[in-house]
C-alpha cells in the first residue's frame, strides 16, 4: 500500500512539472477554415438608397439564474429583466444588422445559436455586441474557466432563452424595413465621466448616429462611449444594464425608439466617480443620462445624410497560441499559459460597417485606448463577435504594465486582429 501510495504521489509529481514547464496545446496559429463559429469571409458595397429597421426586446432573468460580470458563480436574488436591441441597414444587396446585448460578453457558442435560430447564412454581415454590463444574464458559455472567471456558471435554458431573443430582435428588425437616413456625430469628450484605471490614454470619443424614417421619425439611435460598466458592484444580485441600460433608456424617453448603447475602447477605462451619488443604482442613472443627453445634444446639430455608400466586410483572424502574461511569476507562467490553452479560442470574427462616411469595427475583446487612438477615424466596437479578453498595446504587454495582466495571448494579440498596421 506504500508502495502504491509513493507511485501515486510520484506520478502526481511529474504530472505538474509537465504542465509547469513543459507547452501544451497547439505552438502557434491554425491554418483558417471556412467558417468560424458559423462565420465566412464577406466584402459588400453598395450605393443603392437606404432602408433602415431596429427592435428591442426583453430578456427575461428569473431568480435564481446565473449574473455574469466578478468571479465565482452569483445568482440574482430576484426576478429580473434586462434587454437586446437590434438595428438593420440595408442598400441593395447588403445587409448590415448590429445588435446591443444587455450582457458580459458575447461567447462563440451564443453567437452560433443567435445565427441558427434567426436563420441567417455564414456570409451574413452582422456584429453582436454586448454593452459589458457586469450584473447582466451569465451562462451563456460551457466552458469552466470562462465561468469561474466571471461569465457564470453555464446554464443551457438561460442561453437558449438569451439566443432566442436575439434571434427575434433580428427578425423584428428585418421584418420592418423602410426607407431611411442617417445623421451621424462626434465629440471627443476630454472633460467627460470615463477616467483612465492602469495605464495608457483612454479614447475619450462619444460617436452616435441615428437612422429615421423618410417622415421623419426616429428608428433607432446607436451611441458608442469606452467606459466600464462596473458601476453595479459584485454584491449586486439583481440583473441590471448598469449605465449602459441606464444611457439606452434615457435616448428611448426621448426618441420613442430602440436606442443601442456600445462599448468602445474601454478596456483600461473606468468612471470618474465625484460628484456621484453612493447609491449604486442612482449612480449608474447619473453616468448613462449624462452619456444619453451628451448623444442626443450631438445629434440635434447633425447633418442627415442619405446613407450611402454601405459597406460590410466580415474578417477571419487566426490567434497565437495563449500565452499568460509576463506579470504572472516565472516559475508558473508555463502553467498558466498550458491552463488558458484550455479556454482560449484558436480563431476570431470580426465585422466592419461603414454607412455615411463613418466606420465601424467590431472587436471580440476589451481593447484599450490606445489602440482606438491610434485607428481614427475608425471606431471600434468591444464585446462584438466572440470574446479573447483584453487586447493591450503590444509595448504594454512586453512590459507587463497596463492591462498586461488580464491578457491571454501575449502582446501579439492587437495585431492578429487587424488592430495595428506592421510597422
Amino acid at each position: 500500500m506504500k508502495v502504491l501510495r509513493r507511485i501515486l504521489a510520484l506520478a502526481v509529481c511529474l504530472a505538474a512539472l509537465v504542465v509547469l514547464v513543459v507547452p501544451l496545446g497547439r505552438r502557434g496559429p491554425l491554418p483558417l477554415p471556412a467558417t468560424v463559429q458559423g462565420r465566412a469571409a464577406l466584402q459588400q458595397s453598395s450605393q443603392a438608397p437606404l432602408e433602415v429597421g431596429a427592435e428591442k426586446m426583453t430578456i427575461e432573468v428569473p431568480r435564481g439564474s446565473p449574473l455574469a460580470g466578478y468571479a465565482g458563480w452569483r445568482r440574482a436574488d430576484r426576478d429580473g429583466h434586462v434587454y437586446v436591441r437590434a438595428l438593420v441597414l440595408r442598400s441593395g444587396q447588403v445587409r448590415a444588422i448590429v445588435v446591443a446585448l444587455d450582457a458580459l460578453l458575447v461567447s462563440a457558442e451564443l453567437e452560433q445559436e443567435v445565427l441558427r435560430r434567426a436563420q441567417l447564412p455564414p456570409k451574413t454581415c452582422l456584429l453582436l455586441a454586448a454593452t459589458h454590463t457586469h450584473s447582466g444574464p451569465g451562462g451563456t458559455w460551457d466552458n469552466l474557466i470562462a465561468e469561474l472567471g466571471g461569465n457564470g456558471r453555464f446554464d443551457r435554458a438561460l442561453r437558449d432563452s438569451v439566443a432566442q431573443t436575439t434571434a427575434d430582435a433580428i427578425r423584428g428588425a428585418l421584418g420592418y424595413l423602410r426607407a431611411g437616413r442617417v445623421a451621424v456625430a462626434q465629440v471627443e469628450w476630454g472633460h467627460g465621466p470615463s477616467t483612465v484605471r492602469s495605464a495608457g490614454p483612454v479614447d475619450p470619443t462619444l460617436f452616435a448616429v441615428q437612422a429615421r424614417d423618410e417622415s421623419g421619425v426616429v428608428v433607432a439611435t446607436l451611441a458608442l462611449y469606452g467606459m466600464h460598466p462596473t458601476v453595479m458592484p459584485s454584491e449586486t444580485r439583481a440583473p441590471s444594464g448598469d449605465w449602459p441600460g441606464a444611457a439606452a433608456r434615457a435616448i428611448e424617453q426621448e426618441t420613442q425608439a430602440p436606442a443601442l448603447m456600445l462599448q468602445g475602447a474601454g478596456g483600461n477605462a473606468t468612471w470618474v466617480r465625484d460628484r456621484l451619488p453612493a447609491d449604486a443604482t442612482l449612480a449608474a442613472e447619473e453616468l448613462g443620462n449624462a452619456v444619453a443627453q451628451r448623444a442626443l445634444d450631438l445629434l440635434e446639430t447633425a447633418a442627415w445624410a442619405d446613407g450611402a455608400p454601405l459597406a460590410c466586410e466580415v474578417t477571419l483572424h487566426p490567434l497565437p497560441a495563449a500565452q499568460a502574461s509576463v506579470r504572472v511569476p516565472w516559475p508558473v507562467r508555463r502553467g498558466a499559459s498550458n491552463a488558458l490553452a484550455l479556454w482560449a479560442p484558436a480563431f476570431a470574427v470580426r465585422t466592419g460597417i461603414a454607412v455615411a462616411g463613418a466606420r465601424l469595427s467590431g472587436v471580440p475583446g476589451e481593447l484599450v485606448g490606445s489602440l482606438a487612438l491610434a485607428a481614427a477615424p475608425e471606431h471600434f466596437i468591444g464585446l462584438a463577435d466572440g470574446y479573447v479578453g483584453y487586447v493591450e498595446d503590444p509595448a504594454r504587454a512586453l512590459r507587463g504594465e497596463g492591462e498586461a495582466g488580464r491578457t491571454y495571448y501575449g502582446p501579439g494579440l492587437a495585431r492578429a486582429l487587424g488592430l495595428l498596421e506592421e510597422r
